[in-house]
């Protein structure tokens, strides 16, 4: 009995102090941690569902919903997220669809922990790339954001790996994979 009642007090205890031990450092919500950075890895999967506004003259206007995904040990994706955790606009002009050529962007993710909007250059990758069972071929592009400073961030990267469809193809949609530094004011 006496084991019994000491097991039943450490559970106890462990849950009671499970939610402190789970949000020690500011870990998950998006916020700079103890050491001043955080790190968020989220994907955009383009959506019809969200509008994008965009200054007058950008060409590349898009509008998509914010997953986590879950990735392995060995940092292979094991899960892409199965409900939004937010929604991302992403506004630019394309100067030239030449591999390497820099083209203006930016981004605003709204999430839990407030909005995050960085600017910055996008490039295409090598060109265009056949994928299996999609109709048309995709570009591949990779963006480089600085992340503007608020009140929590004073520093920040956000980098992208994208798929690009420039026409709609039924069943596929532009999606990327974002990987966001920031940093707290000192």
């Amino acid at each position: 009995m006496t084991r019994l009642v000491s097991v039943l007090a450490a559970l106890a205890l462990a849950l009671a102090l499970a939610p402190a031990l789970a949000d020690a450092g500011g870990r998950g919500r998006g916020h700079p941690q103890d050491d001043g950075e955080d790190v968020l890895l989220l994907r955009t999967q383009e959506s019809p569902e969200v509008t994008p506004v965009c200054p007058e003259g950008d060409n590349i206007r898009l509008g998509a919903y914010v997953y986590a995904p879950r990735t392995r040990w060995n940092g292979v994706v094991v899960a892409e997220g199965d409900r939004p955790i937010g929604t991302a606009i992403g506004c630019g002009k394309i100067a030239s669809l030449l591999p390497y050529q820099p083209n203006d962007f930016s981004m605003r993710f709204a999430l839990d922990r407030g909005v995050i909007t960085a600017k910055g250059k996008c490039f295409v990758g090598d060109g265009w790339y056949p994928l299996p069972d999609v109709p048309a071929p995709v570009l591949l592009v990779g963006c480089t954001l600085t992340v503007d400073p608020d009140a929590e961030i004073a520093h920040g990267i956000a980098t992208s790996s994208s798929v690009f469809l420039l026409a709609s193809v039924p069943g596929f949609d532009t999606g990327s994979y974002w990987t966001l530094r920031l940093y707290a004011p000192e």
